[in-house]
């Protein structure tokens, strides 16, 4: 897991470009592998709209399931054979609880729930980062454009 000191993100020496591209890559390749597993057929549950817009631009193409009623989640995987589903809740409290409550609700119908790609995005909330809806934005708050490494 990447941690993120903001205050030596601010520098503008050696040491702090190489931890913004450190950091940078570290997003990528969260963003990669959440990409590639929707891919091969892992459902990812978001809250809501403006979220699954934010994963189609940086490249999520699988199926990704709004968030309407925990009720309805359930109902939508209790007809299916669904091995594993990706729970992205925002980070906030809000988000943590509806993720509590959907990964309990589905606890049975669907093999496995996995918070992993949420308690990574953690290492990004220093940055200001708490909204699934803006992940499109990290890389450019990391790097940004007339930030050269």
């Amino acid at each position: 897991m990447v941690e993120v000191d903001q205050g030596g993100m601010r520098g503008s020496g050696v040491k702090a470009s190489r931890r913004r591209v450190d950091l940078l890559d570290a997003f990528m390749d969260l963003v990669w592998k959440l990409a590639l597993e929707s891919r091969c057929g892992t459902p990812i549950i978001v809250e809501g709209k403006r979220d699954a817009e934010s994963l189609r631009r940086l490249g999520v193409r699988g199926e990704i399931i709004l968030l309407r009623s925990i009720r309805g989640v359930r109902r939508l995987f209790e007809g299916r054979e669904v091995g594993r589903v990706i729970l992205l809740m925002d980070l906030d409290r809000e988000g943590e609880r509806a993720m509590k409550l959907v990964k309990k609700s589905l606890e049975g119908v669907v093999g496995e729930v996995d918070t992993s790609y949420w308690r990574r995005l953690h290492a990004f909330k220093s940055l200001g980062f708490t909204q699934i809806e803006n992940l499109h934005r990290i890389p450019e708050k990391i790097l940004p454009r007339n930030s050269h490494p």
